[in-house]
């Protein structure tokens, strides 16, 4: 039983537009410990995935590198994820640059690779509002997906972008959105395949201490995701305890669950390293023990 729900769930990985690299479900992870809803929270090395113009709001230049086993006990599969990103705000007239790789592949028989370059800033300067502070962003990728079928080894090359906009208001709330693969690129090896342009939505309050509760750097995000009529609502909880060094997150939607945790280490020079670790577990899948991301992010002083 298990090799052939491992066997139907290869071939959907590998017919389906929506659940690999071209999709942003397996990267991140202080977001996919909130379940994905990142896209108005966004604001350190991983807004390249969920939502470039968040990283307009960095301080401080910050690498991050994570990897990923996915569906651990399906036999017959071994799913896996990689991903490096980095990202540096010169100024915040002159904003904030990012470069990004990411990897999906089962062993043998099919790899996704994308190497995306990505700007964002403030928009202060241009649309001078008091009440709301507002970013703005771009992403392009290259893609390039490989599959072996037949004994034949087959490739496609394509290209894409992404843009970002997000809203600061007052009190701790933010609203984002994030169009993903704009120009519909085409993977298909032999007949024409596109991506599904994918719109997302996000609204996000932060409090330094949540009233009445107490919970210390609270952060609740909602995201509604549109892929064509495959849409999702995104729930995700994080908050920092132990004076910010420890995080606790939890989130998902009508497939999985999610949970995740972190902890920070500074350092005497203003740098910090993040260890993360997040947990997601499909809920229509019950042979598999579930997904395990790790990553390691560092802030450079």
């Amino acid at each position: 039983m298990k090799k052939i729900l491992a066997l139907a769930l290869l071939l959907s990985v590998c017919t389906t537009q929506a659940f690999a690299l071209f999709d942003t479900s397996y990267w991140g992870v202080r977001a996919l410990g909130m379940g994905g809803a990142f896209t108005a929270v966004a604001d350190d090395v991983e807004a390249p995935i969920y939502n470039i113009s968040g990283m307009a709001d960095m301080e401080k230049a910050e690498i991050m590198f994570m990897s990923a086993k996915l569906f651990s006990g399906l036999d017959g599969l071994d799913m896996s994820t990689d991903y490096l990103g980095f990202a540096y705000p010169v100024s915040e007239k002159i904003g904030t640059f990012s470069i990004n790789w990411s990897y999906f592949g089962d062993a043998g028989l099919r790899r996704e690779d994308s190497v995306s370059l990505g700007y964002a800033r403030t928009l202060d300067d241009i649309l001078d509002f008091d009440w709301v502070n507002l970013l703005a962003g771009l992403n392009f990728r290259y893609l390039r997906h490989e599959a072996r079928y037949n004994g034949s080894d087959l490739s496609k090359e394509a290209f894409a972008f992404d843009i970002g906009l997000l809203a600061s208001f007052k009190y701790g709330i933010s609203i984002g959105y994030s169009g993903r693969y704009f120009n519909r690129p085409d993977i298909g090896f032999k007949q024409k395949d596109e991506i599904k342009q994918t719109n997302v939505v996000g609204i996000a309050y932060y409090s330094e201490e949540l009233p009445l509760i107490g919970i210390p750097r609270f952060t609740a995000a909602v995201d509604y995701e549109m892929r064509e009529g495959d849409n999702h609502l995104i729930f995700g909880i994080e908050s920092k305890i132990i004076e910010g060094n420890l995080a606790l997150r939890a989130g998902g939607w009508e497939e999985q669950i999610n949970f995740g945790t972190g902890y920070g280490f500074d350092f005497g020079n203003r740098s910090r390293l993040s260890i993360d670790y997040a947990f997601g577990l499909p809920l229509k899948i019950q042979e598999t023990t579930g997904s395990h991301f790790l990553s390691l992010t560092f802030r450079f002083p």
